[in-house]
């Protein structure tokens, strides 16, 4: 099935991989030239991960392959996990691969290894070839895996959605640094992932090609992304009220005997009116998932008060508490994870229902499980079905149906369209608003995608290890976001490379002063004494910065990318 030619890297023709019973990938005809980059997108399940290991000759067992496949060149496959040899050193692995690939000396094989890893921004690039893979964090072995298959020099290279678990500003830097590098080398790349928006109006690639249950077809059509909700300001007192919320896990002691705290949420503030929308944004680290869970008292804090129409709730009495958790509900990143694989459905939704609002009789049970769904847009058979046998899309919409059941007046989302794509996503997200405005439910919305929290909520937050560093409405960061921090934010989430570099700072071991400066490219020499407060810069619209900036984002207005 593969042969030399003499056109492109790549060419497929009428590929189709068949098992006895299904068809897998059914004639799928494509090329990819040399210096291109060509995005395979689609949702799981899609056949991406099978077309790739089929083109790298790794076609599973009892996988018949038919069709041609034609490779000109060297090929390497980079996998989902970045896999490298965990009992060797980078240098190690870098001298095997290019003594075996390109007949290199040891010496030259390791100057080559620190040029590749410069070239995915790795500092102090030699030092690292002595250290073994799990002595890296996540972005720096995704650097070393990249630069690892680069240094070989292949005419083809097969990346399989690298990088997906990076944060966003991480990734969007990596797989920028990626499509460069093999535009200038003239090597073909097949990068596969649900890259949103278009990776081709981004830069990352020079074409797309979309995969749907194992056939090519045209890319589907996306819904323009809906503005900032244009919403009156709150006039009632706010029904939720964070004060000074501090969060943090202990350590052990120190070898002083000392006792030691990480510090996930740092003195945070927020006040929520009725029916407000707010946005947490930030990536891995910054504590938005611990304040929205904290809200809840599902992570006790530390210090600080939370109050939900007037009573502490970290005082509160179980019956308090009881009372409340019928107001305050949350979706979570994985909503299969948060259903009992063991009991059905309909089950579980009866069982919160007669927990925090009883039904009157059976019937009236069953009516209201009924109309639940409905509300969701699932059908009443959903509730015989266990939660395995759910559609990513389906789980999330029953998960919200189980959230609005005891009819909340405060919906808590932590990355609540976690596990969707495409026109799934963009369904569920316009499905949680329309469900929003209809009950007129206050929203606390935490997500590392800025651009869909800027579009979910009225007002937004923007946090770093535990901190707000801007605080505004939405339309107002969309426009103008001043903060270095929130400008890489939107950047990324549109897919153009931000201006930050190096990786986000340790909660472990953060920075002294502002806690940005060590990846901000106008970080000064005053950055590191004081950190800097939040201050308002414009009515109703607050930046912790030394440097604040004016004018729109970094290239999310004007679809350029930053150097």
């Amino acid at each position: 099935m593969s042969g030399a030619d003499n056109g492109a890297p790549l060419r497929v023709e009428g590929l189709s991989l068949l098992t006895s019973r299904d068809i897998l990938l059914d004639r799928l005809s494509f090329s990819v030239e040399p210096g291109e980059a060509l995005a395979l997108l689609g949702g799981a399940g899609a056949g991406k991960t099978l077309l790739l290991r089929a083109l790298a000759g790794l076609s599973p067992k009892g996988v018949t392959v038919l069709g041609d496949i034609h490779i000109r060149g060297r090929r390497l496959l980079v996998t989902q996990d970045g896999a490298l040899d965990p009992l060797r050193t980078l240098g190690a692995q870098f001298t095997e691969l290019l003594a075996r690939q390109s007949g290199m000396d040891e010496r030259t094989a390791l100057r080559r290894a620190a040029e590749a890893l410069e070239r995915f921004q790795v500092p102090a690039a030699a030092r690292r070839l002595a250290l073994h893979p799990h002595e890296l964090g996540e972005a720096m072995r995704w650097r070393a895996a990249l630069a690892l298959a680069m240094a070989a020099e292949p005419a083809l290279l097969l990346a399989d959605a690298p990088a997906a678990a990076l944060d966003p500003t991480q990734r969007v830097r990596l797989l920028s640094d990626l499509a460069a590098w093999t535009r200038e080398a003239g090597t073909a790349l097949l990068l596969a992932g649900r890259l949103q928006p278009d990776p081709v109006q981004a830069g990352l690639a020079d074409r797309r090609l979309v995969l749907a249950q194992g056939r090519l077809g045209e890319p589907e059509a996306k819904p323009a992304p809906a503005p900032p909700p244009v919403e009156p300001a709150p006039s009632g007192p706010p029904i939720l009220s964070v004060r000074d919320l501090r969060v943090a896990f202990p350590l052990g002691r120190s070898w002083r005997g000392e006792e030691r705290w990480l510090t996930v949420v740092d003195g945070l503030s927020i006040a929520l009116a009725e029916g407000e929308t707010l946005a947490l944004l930030g990536e891995t680290g910054s504590g938005k998932s611990v304040l929205a869970r904290a809200i809840l008292r599902l992570v006790p804090p530390v210090g600080g008060q939370v109050s939900w129409l007037g009573t502490d709730l970290a005082a509160a009495p179980p019956e308090a508490m009881r009372r409340a958790r019928r107001d305050l509900q949350i979706l979570f990143p994985d909503p299969l994870a948060a259903f009992d694989p063991l009991m059905s459905i309909g089950a579980q939704l009866a069982e919160t229902l007669e927990s925090l609002q009883p039904p009157r009789s059976a019937a009236d049970r069953a009516v209201r499980l009924a109309e639940a769904l409905e509300e969701v847009g699932l059908p009443a058979a959903v509730l015989d079905l266990h939660p395995g046998s759910l559609r990513p899309a389906e789980a999330a919409r029953a998960g919200l149906a189980r959230a609005l059941l005891p009819e909340p007046r405060l919906l808590v989302c932590d990355e609540p369209a976690a596990t969707l794509d495409g026109v799934e996503r963009a369904d569920f997200l316009a499905l949680l608003r329309a469900i929003r405005r209809r009950r007129r439910l206050a929203l606390l919305y935490a997500t590392q995608d800025a651009a869909e929290g800027l579009r979910v909520a009225r007002r937004a937050l923007v946090l770093l290890l535990g901190r707000i560093v801007e605080s505004a409405d939405s339309a107002v960061l969309a426009a103008g976001a001043r903060h270095p921090y929130s400008r890489a934010l939107i950047a990324a989430a549109g897919l153009a490379r931000p201006a930050l570099h190096g990786d986000p700072p340790s909660p472990l071991r953060p920075p002294t002063g502002c806690a940005l400066r060590l990846r901000c490219p106008l970080a000064h020499d005053g950055c590191a004494q004081v950190p800097p407060t939040l201050d308002p810069v414009a009515p109703g619209h607050r930046v912790a910065c030394h440097v604040a900036q004016d004018g729109p984002p970094d290239g999310a207005q004007n679809g350029q990318t930053t150097p």
